[in-house]
């Protein structure tokens, strides 16, 4: 047996056990092997290490996915479940048209309905365990970080060779006149490790603006945070360091309770922008003041080719058959081979207009979630994982890998749970209704 096959076995074992004991515990450790995942692939380039992260997943879902749900969690996610049973139902539909080699379906059903259960997790999270993933993550933020410092200052090849795994890595020279490469830390590529210092925000930014924490949490989430933006600079991706901004201005306006907080929050920004004006390696963003290269990139996802496919494939071609994340072993099975860099573009060449549609209208239904509860001091923060959502769904239009990034696309689905959730619904309150009958039953059993 492979030492990938033992990775993946010890992967599915940690997170179960660790999942059985503690729903956050367990949620932390998934996402630390989605932290690790890629440069573990690099490093053991064996057809076993694909599956690493989704032993993982397989670990956390099997510990905590079925187990039975109070009455005020089923009132918070009612209409949650309602979407993601009718865009798993659909794409099951679409795995059994044979338009694809059975194997390249596997693949696309993975990649249409493997990470959605995220979207559950994230809306059944209770306030202190929210609380506590935050620090988790703020953890995990800091040591990419130290990943990131290591390539950037002694260089990517002594983490990555060079194989058939890293190949999106060194193509990606082209930092500093195609120089120096993009950051990836320890994910698979550059973006990937973008996509997940954003999708943390929320969360982290959420926990810090709470106002009963302690002084040693408040130092790590700050920690966090500040290593969650200076990961999406070291990385040079423009998308997700679009993403970053806006969310930086959402956070800002969304700093109401104290001054010193507002005046925390502008140290270390000056702080970030200061260092990043005298490291020309971090500013790769400033391509974006040139209007005809954007103008050329947005071109290359949102075109006419989009409607000429949609005519052409109405159905999809299989899933599977829009070519993301399609391993290099598998490659030579995938026919019809098309690519479009926008995933919604991916979806329908995927599972048809109506697998397209379906999309649009969950996240249709998401955006008009937006009234939260005044007095729930998470409040800020859900504010923050909504219009995370709807910049993060938005930027698929220009790009592809939103929801097959690994673990970014895990945490973009607990932020949109969490955003989805129903709002008003008091975490504890069958618990606290329970607790005085179960105290009669024991004193009328005595």
């Amino acid at each position: 047996m492979s030492s990938s096959i033992y990775l993946c076995l010890l992967a599915f074992t940690l997170c179960y056990v660790v999942a059985r004991r503690s729903l956050v515990a367990g949620l932390i450790a998934t996402i630390a092997v989605g932290y690790l995942f890629g440069i573990t692939k690099a490093n053991l380039p064996e057809t076993g290490s694909y599956f690493l992260f989704d032993s993982a997943v397989l670990g956390f879902f099997a510990a905590r996915l079925f187990r039975p749900m109070t009455q005020a969690m089923k009132l918070r996610v009612e209409g949650l479940r309602a979407w993601m049973e009718f865009l798993i139902f659909w794409a099951l539909v679409c795995f059994f048209i044979p338009a694809q080699d059975l194997m390249i379906r596997l693949v696309g059903l993975r990649t249409a309905i493997f990470f959605l259960p995220f979207l559950l997790i994230g809306a059944r999270l209770l306030p202190e365990e929210r609380f506590k993933l935050a620090l988790g993550l703020a953890a995990l933020n800091l040591l990419a970080l130290g990943f990131a410092g290591a390539e950037f200052i002694i260089g990517v090849p002594h983490f990555f060779p060079v194989n058939k795994a890293t190949t999106i890595i060194y193509l990606s020279k082209d930092v500093v006149g195609n120089t120096a490469y993009r950051i990836p830390s320890s994910f698979a590529n550059a973006h990937a490790f973008a996509g997940a210092m954003v999708a943390t925000i929320p969360l982290v930014a959420g926990a810090l603006l709470r106002t009963d924490k302690r002084r040693a949490h408040a130092t790590l989430l700050i920690l966090g945070l500040a290593a969650a933006i200076l990961g999406v600079l070291l990385s040079a991706a423009r998308l997700h360091f679009v993403a970053l901004a806006l969310i930086v201005v959402v956070l800002t306006f969304s700093i109401r309770s104290k001054i010193s907080y507002a005046l925390g929050w502008l140290v270390i920004i000056g702080a970030i922008g200061l260092f990043a004006s005298s490291e020309a390696r971090l500013q790769r963003f400033t391509d974006l003041r040139n209007a005809d290269l954007v103008t050329e990139r947005v071109g290359w996802s949102v075109n006419m080719n989009f409607f000429e496919l949609a005519a052409k494939y109405p159905f999809g071609n299989g899933l599977g058959g829009g070519g993301s994340s399609i391993p290099y072993f598998l490659q030579n099975q995938l026919q019809n081979p098309v690519v479009l860099e926008n995933e919604y573009a991916r979806i329908m060449l995927e599972q048809g207009i109506i697998g397209l549609l379906l999309w649009t209208a969950f996240i249709i239904w998401l955006f008009t979630r937006g009234k939260g509860d005044p007095d729930d001091p998470w409040n800020q923060g859900r504010r923050l994982a909504w219009w995370g959502c709807v910049i993060s769904f938005a930027s698929g239009v220009v790009g592809i890998g939103l929801f097959v990034s690994v673990p970014a696309t895990c945490l973009l689905f607990i932020n949109t749970g969490w955003a989805a959730a129903r709002q008003g619904v008091p975490a504890l309150a069958e618990e606290k209704a329970n607790a005085p009958r179960t105290s009669m039953r024991s004193k009328l059993a005595t």
